[in-house]
């Protein structure tokens, strides 16, 4: 669905204008949001603490943006939807956590 609105919710690299043009070709525009029951520790990932907060952008961006976005992070990320603090529905790239003892795929 080309037509559909997309938010990208950031709080690293991607609110770098140099980061953004390399990426995907032009700055994007956005707002400051903040995702609640998250930390960053040193990458996002959900809290048991409500009261946490991570401060960043939401920029809306095209599905070529998201395909941009989605070869740009590593594979140990991978994108979620998340409601953010002003209630925009926004992808966010989750570090994919193994339990110890777990093998890689």
């Amino acid at each position: 669905m080309s037509g559909t609105r997309q938010f990208l919710f950031a709080c690293g690299d991607f609110q770098q204008d140099a980061v953004q043009e390399q990426v995907f070709g032009h700055r994007l525009s956005g707002k400051p949001d903040a995702l609640v029951g998250y930390r960053r520790e040193p990458f996002v990932q959900p809290s048991s603490d409500t009261n946490e907060r991570v401060s960043g952008m939401v920029f809306e961006v095209t599905e070529a943006d998201l395909a941009a976005a989605d070869a740009h992070e590593p594979p140990n990320y991978s994108r979620s939807q998340v409601k953010t603090a002003s209630g925009v529905l926004a992808w966010v790239y989750l570090r994919q956590i193994r339990p110890a003892g777990s093998s890689g795929g």
